[in-house]
């Protein structure tokens, strides 16, 4: 976890300077390496159904289509970066998904929550970045962005909460047999 906004953050002191090739390529990285760790993050060992993937995947899948086809002609040498990039966010959507029933709700839901609202932040800056200016851009880019790690961590940190309660009623099952 702490890897993961260890890189998201050089990630966003590498973006600060957006204009410039190598500091965009940068943090495409970074950000990537920051994905596949929450990625580890938001991974368990419990079985779960494809079945239920399938849905989000059709959705997640259509929601890189729909941005690859705005910017795929403003991508240029960044085509490959950006499809990794799309494809990791699509990856760790789904790892927050699969954390249902394996986490209490509010944790689940945080992350799942503050991972939608870092999707949508990335889209914006996509579209910012290679295509063409918004409205309130700036400001919207950084809010999304940041109450959606915020969400994660606060899911993330609740999940431990709720571990060490249960570890705790564990023991105390076993002191009083």
């Amino acid at each position: 976890m702490s890897l993961a906004i260890l890189s998201f953050f050089v990630g966003d002191l590498l973006i600060i300077n957006s204009v410039d090739i190598i500091f965009i390529g940068l943090s495409l990285l970074v950000f990537s390496i920051g994905k596949i760790f929450f990625c580890f993050k938001f991974s368990h060992k419990r079985d779960f159904k494809i079945s239920r993937l399938v849905p989000l995947t059709i959705i997640l899948f259509c929601y890189i289509i729909f941005f690859t086809a705005i910017l795929l002609n403003n991508l240029n040498n960044f085509f490959f970066p950006a499809l990794i990039t799309f494809f990791l966010t699509l990856l760790m959507f789904q790892f927050a998904y699969l954390r249902k029933d394996v986490f209490n709700k509010k944790s689940y839901f945080c992350v799942l929550f503050g991972v939608l609202l870092y999707s949508f932040s990335e889209g914006l800056m996509a579209i910012k970045t290679f295509k063409f200016d918004l409205p309130f851009q700036d400001f919207a880019i950084m809010f999304f962005y940041g109450v959606g790690l915020y969400f994660i961590v606060y899911g993330v940190v609740n999940e431990k909460e709720e571990e060490h309660e249960l570890l705790e009623k564990e023991e105390e099952e076993i002191n009083f047999s």
